[in-house]
């Protein structure tokens, strides 16, 4: 049993959906009981480390048109894509500073000069920094290119579900369907990835069904990082007159994922400071075990990439603080 302040906290067992829609509808002191009980899943599975990663927002040229992000395919934005030299430059900077788990993350772009490109300089960084850990969100690619990434040594993959409804995935995404996304998925684990995938809470016409359902398909699918996103409207999407996600219930979901699989990486996202105050330290305090440093981005090209708020929030070195304050250690090394 796990031990919280001197007494014994019996083990939640959430065996069907009604045990994680009870533990989402959780308050007050049950509540604060599901967040102790995953920080100290957390702590005993990882020592009190947080993984700590920056990411190269490589490019927001996409083909998707998913009706929440301002990057969508229909959306009247800037574009660009980074220079390979640019990109060197501040991996060179990103390394020497100690960094060794880098995310380069795109829009979706299926343009063979773009991938050849982004897979040449990944291929370079391989190369010259062997211990790197690169981890890739580039959306749905073909096999081909799945398997060109893995056998230049990216070792992670990012490819969110985002929810398990079908149909609720064919409003959210009419470009896209969740049997396609599934199949990719699929074909980026059989390829030997670390797989990254997850879901968001607060979609327009989600309820806590499908979020249980989302829980018990991340358990199922044994990933290596769990990641949960809050739904937040961006002002040039179709959805930019819908709430945003409500804090608590995006952090219960985070404290159930960490029960559910301990051994998971969990980021602590920065748009949760978008739906509250001091978010990205609570979702430290429910159980996340990984931040993200937006300093591998040129500044210029930041406003840019807009998938929530036209004004983002950018965390930097600012996360090594709230680590602190929450009690754990920043670890630059990979933590799987």
């Amino acid at each position: 049993m796990i031990v919280l302040r001197g007494k014994k906290q019996k083990p939640y067992l959430f065996k069907n959906k009604n045990d994680i829609i009870e533990a989402l509808l959780s308050c007050g002191e049950k509540q604060k009981n599901l967040f102790n009980y995953a920080c100290n899943l957390r702590d005993k599975v990882f020592l009190k480390k947080v993984e700590v990663r920056s990411v190269i927002e490589y490019s927001n040229m996409c083909g998707q048109n998913c009706n929440f992000c301002g990057m969508r395919s229909y959306s009247n934005i800037k574009r660009y894509v980074l220079t390979n030299d640019e990109s060197l430059r501040y991996v060179d900077k990103l390394y020497q500073s100690g960094r060794r788990v880098i995310l380069f993350e795109t829009g979706e772009n299926k343009n063979d000069i773009y991938f050849n490109n982004l897979s040449g300089l990944l291929k370079k960084l391989k190369k010259k920094y062997p211990d790197l850990v690169l981890n890739c969100a580039l959306g749905n690619l073909t096999k081909d290119k799945y398997s060109k990434l893995r056998e230049i040594g990216v070792e992670r993959y990012l490819l969110k579900f985002e929810t398990t409804s079908p149909k609720l995935y064919r409003k959210i995404k009419p470009s896209d369907s969740l049997n396609n996304r599934l199949v990719h998925m699929d074909m980026v684990k059989k390829l030997g990835f670390q797989l990254s995938s997850g879901s968001i809470v607060g979609l327009p016409g989600q309820d806590l069904d499908i979020l249980a359902e989302d829980l018990l398909f991340i358990k199922k699918l044994d990933l290596s990082m769990g990641a949960v996103s809050p739904f937040i409207p961006n002002e040039m999407s179709p959805y930019a007159e819908y709430p945003a996600a409500d804090l608590n219930l995006t952090l219960k979901f985070m404290a159930i994922m960490r029960i559910m699989s301990p051994a998971m990486l969990i980021p602590t996202v920065s748009a949760l400071n978008l739906i509250g105050s001091n978010g990205q330290y609570l979702g430290l305090m429910a159980g996340a075990n990984v931040i993200t440093l937006h300093d591998g981005t040129p500044r210029k090209k930041e406003k840019e990439y807009i998938i929530y708020k036209i004004r983002r929030h950018r965390p930097k070195d600012d996360l090594f603080d709230i680590v602190r304050d929450a009690g754990l250690k920043c670890s630059d090394l990979s933590l799987i």
